[in-house]
């Protein structure tokens, strides 16, 4: 996915996003429901297909595509990715992420990432929200590794040893947390915990991560939040708490599960989400 494609684009509008929004499994869904009645208008959609180099998602929930929203009032512009790509789908991290960097490339400097994770604390129920303070990456992989990436003159996108001791940005978070809460969801903070999947955790193993500290499982976030670091740009996230973990969870773990849990609460946080999005640009 080429970013000059997306500058090209975004030179249409006059200006870059200002914030780019990852819509991750179930969420998605919710969008349509979330985007009526707002003071964000549709200006463009774009497949992931239809930019040079771009790949289609192969997930059920992960339709593949950007839009392209613009305040009413501010004329801001905002891009709400709907789906990602995974590593489990057989794509290395760097192929994964490229929605993303090549929206960074382009000029974009703050990124809100989501996802759908099992909750391996019982504390956290299902339909709520947990603010991302901190992840660990455990899925064998890492997007920069290899060769330092360079652009088109050869130079480094970013520094060869990443610090991520604030991958993320507590200001962003705050100010999601804080519209959350008013909407009246239950939302909490903890660690989200990277794995390539695609099967779900066994019993032992959620029981071994809680153990350890870690809060919600997922199957994304981590390397685009890696990446989005080393290019120097601002992210913060939180996970959609679809489910509880294996042996959390009275019944087996399903994808319909995650699906039915985001149409009961999911236009509700994308709502809190959007205004949100006008704070965050000072509206």
């Amino acid at each position: 996915m080429k970013k000059d494609y997306l500058a090209n684009l975004y030179r249409t509008f006059g200006q870059a996003p200002g914030l780019h929004v990852v819509l991750g499994s179930g969420l998605s869904f919710a969008f349509d429901a979330a985007f009526e009645g707002s003071r964000w208008e549709l200006v463009k959609e774009l497949s992931f297909s239809e930019i040079p180099d771009g790949k289609a998602s192969s997930v059920q929930g992960h339709k593949g595509s950007f839009r392209y929203l613009r305040h009413r009032d501010t004329q801001k512009i905002v891009c709400v990715q709907i789906g990602r790509l995974h590593g489990y789908e057989g794509y290395e991290p760097w192929d994964a992420i490229q929605p993303v960097v090549a929206s960074a490339l382009a000029g974009t400097e703050s990124f809100i990432l989501t996802n759908a994770a099992g909750s391996l604390n019982p504390n956290m129920k299902a339909g709520s929200v947990m603010m991302i303070r901190d992840h660990v990456n455990l899925t064998g992989k890492n997007p920069l590794h290899g060769p330092n990436k360079v652009d088109q003159s050869g130079e480094p996108l970013g520094p060869r040893f990443q610090d991520l001791s604030s991958a993320w940005d507590k200001d962003l978070n705050a100010m999601m947390r804080s519209n959350f809460e008013t909407a009246g969801l239950d939302v909490s903070e903890g660690v989200y915990l990277g794995l390539m999947g695609p099967t779900y955790e066994t019993p032992a193993e959620v029981q071994m991560f809680h153990r350890w500290g870690l809060d919600a499982v997922g199957m994304s976030t981590v390397w685009e939040c890696i990446a989005l670091k080393y290019l120097g740009k601002k992210v913060g996230g939180f996970s959609f708490i679809s489910n509880l973990g294996a042996g959390l969870s009275p019944h087996p773990l399903s994808h319909e599960e995650v699906e039915e849990t985001a149409k009961l609460k999911g236009a509700q946080i994308l709502k809190a989400l959007m205004i949100a999005a006008e704070e965050f640009f000072g509206d």
